[in-house]
């Protein structure tokens, strides 16, 4: 990432930026900085870019005309497509700087920073110029350059490479809107203070569960107001062969540190009710088996009910299209009292092909769901305060139920150790207990009893299928987001 700073005071900029961690940063060349010299602009021998505002008053303002000159040499070699490149100015008048905003920001390739000082800048250039009006609290600086090291700090924490450990910044204070949990080291005791004892044992199951309550406490006690935007994130996945669910876990991982997962393809708990209430996050995700959700007995996600809960809806597919399958999925949710403000529809490898979808997703397939996670964070943000907007998405919310062709499939009885694996896994309940026949009226045709089968007892033969698809898809499809 490459920030571009307009100042009057580049040394300030340049002493905090290159020092620690953004200034290893600079040095490996995974940020860089590039201070500009509003003064360099002038159009006078003293170089003045200042004057007595009109109408009167005290204090000077910043003249237009060497401000733009100043951004103009940056943003024409930044600048993309006709579109102008991304315009901070750092102002107590902006929208307040927080972790969804540094998010956002850090998916940005360049960033110009646009620093004022004395009593501003001319409204003029700021309308011509500025994209976004940022502060980073209710004060007033004697300028913009402490407010441009603090925002530079911030994202640059965000950017692949920064952190020597590329996780750290996934468990920040203020992450999930909760404070960190404390942090201990050695010595074990220390002036009669010990570590806290399940810190020392080892089990990381209690001490993430020990984290997650102190991050909880700590959070009541001092930061009370920030609960209030605190969500429990549930990811609700459907998928017999692990694709979709991957899928899930990528995108739901860049939303919470702290998720919390319903194995759908298991058929005892669709037939549990569970209710989420509006102060809760559901993912709801299910592979596309024809362009629509898989036929089942149970409609697939019937049993949860919402109350004004937001929810976000994931249809994964082999590369061919999802076709009705997000609509779908948006009406049956919407109808159990959830509110769809997001989708995404992100390929995985083909059940039928090894070439569709293989590899996928991708890191650009990533790096999409990552943006979609930080664009929910900033609906949920204005449906707190203004209510959440039910997302537009294409295709047939009610199309005519498709039942999969039948593959041909192979069951050989001397390889079987009837360990029962199959009848267990399967989904849908189409395999017999006694027999170990499959009931192709049930069967969705997902394969994952040739997957979990460990004596190679069961095979299928897609040949067909596979060239057809083959012959007509192998063109990748982008993941695409709503």
């Amino acid at each position: 990432m490459k920030f571009h700073v307009l100042t009057l005071f580049p040394e300030m900029i340049e002493n905090a930026v290159h020092t620690s961690i953004t200034g290893r940063a600079v040095k490996k060349g995974t940020i860089s900085l590039d201070t500009v010299n509003i003064r360099d602009f002038s159009d006078n021998k003293h170089m003045r870019v200042d004057d007595y505002p009109y109408g009167g008053g005290a204090g000077m303002v910043m003249q237009p005309e060497p401000v733009y000159r100043a951004w103009t040499s940056v943003a024409e070699p930044c600048s993309k497509e006709g579109k102008k490149p991304r315009c901070i100015y750092l102002t107590p008048q902006g929208r307040v700087l927080n972790q969804t905003l540094v998010e956002e920001l850090a998916m940005e390739e360049e960033l110009i920073l646009l620093c004022g000082h004395y009593e501003g800048i001319d409204e003029r250039v700021l309308e011509e110029v500025v994209t976004d009006y940022v502060s980073i609290g209710d004060y007033v600086l004697t300028g913009g350059e402490l407010a441009a090291c603090v925002l530079i700090d911030a994202v640059s924490r965000f950017v692949p490479g920064v952190l020597s450990n590329e996780e750290s910044f996934q468990f920040e204070s203020i992450q999930d809107n909760l404070l960190e949990y404390p942090h201990y080291t050695r010595p074990e005791v220390w002036q009669d203070r010990k570590v806290p004892e399940v810190l020392l044992k080892g089990d990381h199951k209690k001490i993430q569960s020990w984290r997650m309550e102190q991050s909880l406490e700590r959070t009541r006690q001092r930061r009370p107001d920030l609960l209030e935007k605190n969500r429990q994130v549930t990811a609700a996945v459907f998928s017999p062969t692990g694709g979709t669910r991957r899928a899930a876990e990528i995108f739901t991982e860049y939303l919470t540190q702290n998720p919390r997962y319903i194995d759908l393809t298991r058929r005892k708990l669709r037939k549990e009710k569970i209710k989420f209430s509006s102060r809760e996050l559901l993912i709801a995700a299910a592979p596309v088996y024809g362009g629509q959700l898989p036929v089942m007995e149970e409609p697939l996600f019937a049993n949860l009910q919402g109350e004004g809960t937001p929810c976000v809806i994931i249809a994964a597919y082999g590369n061919r299209h999802y076709d009705d399958t997000l609509a779908q999925m948006k009406e049956r949710l919407e109808s159990q009292g959830f509110i769809c403000i997001g989708a995404a529809a992100p390929i995985i490898p083909h059940i039928y092909s090894p070439v569709l979808g293989k590899g996928r997703p991708d890191e650009e397939d990533q790096q999409i769901l990552r943006r979609l996670a930080v664009e929910i964070k900033k609906r949920l943000e204005k449906g707190q305060e203004d209510g959440f907007l039910s997302v537009c998405l294409p295709g047939n919310p009610r199309p005519e139920p498709k039942q999969m062709k039948p593959v041909e499939k192979h069951f050989d009885r001397e390889l079987c150790t009837n360990c029962q694996a199959c009848v267990q896994k399967c989904p849908v309940n189409a395999i017999s207990q006694e027999t170990l026949e499959i009931c192709e009226d049930r069967c969705l045709n997902c394969m994952s009893c040739t997957k979990v089968c460990k004596a190679g007892a069961r095979g299928f033969d897609c040949s067909q299928v596979r060239q057809y698809l083959e012959s007509n898809y192998s063109s990748p499809r982008k993941t695409e987001v709503f």
